[in-house]
Formats: C-alpha cells, sequence, structure tokens
C-alpha cells in the first residue's frame, strides 16, 4: 500500500511540474509518455531495449547523412 501511494505521488508530481511549467514557464513540458517501469526487466527485454535503441540512432544517422547529402547537392547514387 505504501509503495502504491509512493508511486501515484511520484505521477501527482509529474502532473503538476508539467501544468504549472506550461502556464508559467517559457518551455513546454511534456507529461510522461509511458509508465514508469519498476520492475526487472528480463534479458530479452533489455536485449530488444537495446536493438530498437541501436535502430533508432541508426535511422537518426541515416537520416543526417541524406540532409548533408541534399545540401551538398549529391544524388542517390552518390554523385553530384
Amino acid at each position: 500500500m505504501n509503495e502504491e501511494l509512493w508511486l501515484e505521488g511520484i505521477y501527482m508530481l509529474d502532473a503538476f511540474q508539467t501544468v504549472l511549467g506550461n502556464a508559467f514557464g517559457k518551455k513546454k513540458l511534456k507529461y510522461m509518455e509511458k509508465p514508469l517501469d519498476i520492475f526487472e526487466k528480463t534479458e530479452a527485454e533489455k536485449q530488444a531495449e537495446i536493438r530498437d535503441e541501436r535502430q533508432r540512432l541508426i535511422n537518426f544517422l541515416n537520416g543526417m547523412k541524406k540532409s548533408a547529402d541534399r545540401k551538398q547537392g549529391v544524388g542517390k547514387d552518390g554523385k553530384p
């Protein structure tokens, strides 16, 4: 019971910070997108998370490369 109330307090604190920050702050804040993960992850979950983060990084870097290529006038074949 005590842990449930503690967790509820964490969610309420984040909600209050988001609302007050958006009302009085210059930078817009976002409420947490997914619940807090308070349980130990299995090895499969850890590996899946690593794989997802690696894929996000690859996608990000590929996007940056495409953007840089467009600015330099490089075509899809790598030639100007």
